[in-house]
């Protein structure tokens, strides 16, 4: 009877434990990057969004919102970071009345855009996170404005992504790599980085080789890492300066996918639909591209296989 009884017991537990307890997270965690501006630059190429192909789908219409993160999410994705890099999103330049609603119409344009996102990743149980600009071009102060608001309006939504693996704070990404970000932070007051330091800062690789540290790895070209591999970054754009992007093919995009994947912590799939830097891998028609690194010409007729290749290696459909 007795051995019945704990045997019981050990099934209960089994099953009543995980639910209650702590939960463990694992990693690698999928995030992709979302541009919300820039739909000039798609330069013929056209977005799958409610079942039409879209050259200039728009983040302000909260139907197509949906309908792209789904698209997103189906890939095996929930966390996505919102790319307000470039300061006009915020205002017109520092010195001037910083994300104040109806102060200057850029905010009331982007703005709309960033709320709906937040709405349909609540509706989606998705989570966000922002991309902010570089601190060495627009000052270490001026984006401390901008982190200020965000901790305020969005950094305590539910919604908002925490780093986790023993970080809680609010993650926080910076166009910056981490070799540039680091010595300038050593070098900036205290009262002109309070609101920033409330974040664990990741930093990227932009346009020139780096020797990476611990906080990169979070894009924004090619491929990168950080220093201790637990944050990896890939896209479907070849090399790092303007002049040598192009369009990597099928087989090497899925070796970056899986390569990510290595990654302990996070991995992060280039953006859903940045034209701009062409690391776009969402369900994109490139075949009327005046670009040519929007192109590779072994995939082109098939808008849906950098896609299908993302949601393949994280859903195994």
């Amino acid at each position: 009877m007795r051995k019945i009884l704990f045997a019981a017991l050990a099934i209960l537990s089994a099953i009543i434990l995980p639910a209650c307890g702590p939960k463990t997270q694992k990693g690698p965690v999928p995030v992709c990057h979302l541009l919300i501006c820039c739909r000039n630059m798609n330069s013929g190429s056209t977005f799958l969004v409610q079942d039409q192909w879209n050259p200039a789908h728009d983040y302000k219409d909260i139907d197509q919102v949906r309908d792209i993160l789904q698209k997103v999410k189906d890939a095996g994705i929930n966390v996505v970071s919102v790319d307000f890099t470039n300061p006009p999103e915020w205002e017109m330049g520092e010195g001037g009345a910083i994300h104040l609603e109806g102060v200057h119409p850029a905010w009331n344009e982007f703005g709309k855009m960033l709320d709906n996102i937040v709405t349909v990743c609540h509706e989606k149980e998705m989570e966000f996170l922002i991309f902010i600009g570089n601190p060495a071009a627009w000052t270490m102060k001026y984006w401390n404005q901008v982190a200020g608001f965000v901790w305020e309006k969005y950094a305590q939504d539910p919604a908002y992504r925490h780093y986790g693996f023993g970080d809680d704070r609010p993650l926080m990404v910076v166009f910056l790599p981490g070799e540039g970000f680091w010595p300038l932070w050593e070098n900036t007051p205290d009262e002109d980085k309070n609101n920033l330091a409330k974040f664990r800062i990741g930093t990227c690789q932009v346009n020139d080789p780096i020797e990476p540290c611990p906080s990169d790895g979070w894009g924004y070209r090619n491929t990168s890492e950080s220093s201790d591999g637990t944050v990896r970054f890939c896209a479907p754009n070849a090399g790092v300066p303007p002049q040598d992007w192009a369009r990597v093919d099928a087989q090497e995009w899925e070796r970056r996918v899986n390569w990510a994947l290595g990654a302990t912590e996070y991995a992060v799939f280039g953006s859903y639909d940045d034209t701009c830097d062409g690391i776009h891998w969402g369900i994109c028609d490139a075949s009327a591209s005046s670009r040519p690194y929007h192109i590779n010409p072994s995939t082109v007729d098939n808008p849906y296989i950098y896609y299908d290749i993302v949601r393949k290696a994280l859903t195994g459909k």
